[in-house]
C-alpha cells in the first residue's frame, strides 16, 4: 500500500462538498508514492506528535489541522521568517514523513466525521437538524448549567478540565447547536437552527462580538477548546482508516485540549 492509496480513499468519501481546486487536503511533505510502513493520525502535526509517529514506525502522518501555522500551509508565508517555523520545516524534512491533511473532507463526512462524532461524544442523542458543519439537538426540560456540566464531564476524557459558560446557568433551554472545530458561528446557529443554547469553541467564538451579543440577548453559550471538539472525530478517522486497510498498522496519537487550567495556590495572595 502506498500513500497515494490512502489519499485516493479519502477522495472516495467526498460527497461533493470539497472543492478539489482549492482544498487544503493535500500532501504537506514527503512522497505520494512511498510504501506505507505505518500510519499515524492526530488532530495536529506538532513536532511532538510527529516524533511520536516516527518512534511508532510510521512513515505517513494524517493531520486535521495545518502543519505550518497557516490554513494553506503556504511555504512562502512570512511565518517562515521565524526561527521556530524554519526549524520545524527542517525537522519534517529530516524525518522523511509523508504528511497528508484530512480537513475539508472530514469536517463534513456524515456519521463518522467531526460533527457527528462530537455530538455522540457529548451524549446529545440523535441530531434533530443541521447538515454539513452543524448539528442541533433537543435538550428540552434542561437548563444551560445542566448541559454545561454534561459537556464538561464528557470533555474531561479529552483533557479539558472545565468548560466556560456565558449566561444564566438556571435558564431553561430546548435546542442546542454544535459546530465543527473553529467553525462555530453563533449568529448562524441562531439564524439557521433557531437555538436557545450554543456550544462554541475558543477558536470559533469572539468575546467582544459573540460574547457581547450572547449577554445582551440572554443566550447561554458553552465554550470548549477547539482541539477538544475535534478529538472524537480524529479517533473515528483512525478507526475508519484501520477498517479500510486492516493489514496496515494505524496509530491514533492523542492531542486533546491544548491548554491546562492554572489557578493561584491556596494562601498565595500574589505578593
Amino acid at each position: 500500500m502506498f500513500a497515494k492509496d490512502l489519499q485516493a480513499f479519502f477522495r472516495s468519501l467526498d460527497g461533493g462538498w470539497m472543492d478539489l481546486e482549492k482544498t487544503v487536503d493535500t500532501y504537506k511533505s514527503g512522497d505520494p508514492d512511498v510504501e506505507i510502513t505505518g500510519i499515524a493520525v492526530s488532530w495536529m502535526s506538532t513536532r511532538e506528535a510527529l516524533a511520536r509517529a516516527q518512534a511508532l514506525g510510521c512513515n505517513v502522518f494524517v493531520t486535521h489541522e495545518p502543519t505550518y501555522y497557516n490554513h494553506h500551509d503556504d511555504p512562502d508565508s512570512a511565518i517562515f521568517e521565524l526561527a521556530g517555523a524554519r526549524d520545524k520545516r527542517a525537522f519534517v524534512e529530516e524525518t522523511g514523513l509523508t504528511i497528508i491533511r484530512c480537513h475539508d473532507l472530514w469536517d463534513q463526512v456524515p456519521e463518522v466525521g467531526i460533527p457527528d462524532a462530537w455530538g455522540e461524544a457529548l451524549g446529545l442523542g440523535q441530531a434533530i437538524a443541521g447538515e454539513g458543519y452543524y448539528r442541533a439537538y433537543d435538550v428540552t426540560g434542561r437548563t444551560a448549567g445542566d448541559v454545561a456540566r454534561q459537556v464538561a464531564a464528557r470533555s474531561g476524557a479529552f483533557g479539558q478540565e472545565a468548560v466556560q459558560l456565558i449566561g444564566d446557568p438556571d435558564r431553561p433551554v430546548t435546542r442546542v447547536a454544535i459546530g465543527t472545530g473553529a467553525i462555530t458561528p453563533l449568529f448562524a446557529y441562531i439564524a439557521d437552527l433557531a437555538v436557545d443554547l450554543a456550544i462554541c469553541t475558543d477558536d470559533g467564538f469572539t468575546y467582544w462580538q459573540h460574547g457581547a451579543y450572547a449577554m445582551d440577548a440572554g443566550l447561554p453559550v458553552i465554550i470548549v477548546n477547539h482541539a477538544t471538539s475535534e478529538e472524537p472525530g480524529m479517533m473515528r478517522l483512525a478507526k475508519t482508516i484501520q477498517a479500510q486497510f486492516p493489514l496496515v498498522s494505524v496509530h491514533f496519537i492523542p492531542r486533546g485540549c491544548v491548554y491546562r487550567m492554572i489557578g493561584a495556590e491556596e494562601g498565595n495572595d500574589g505578593r
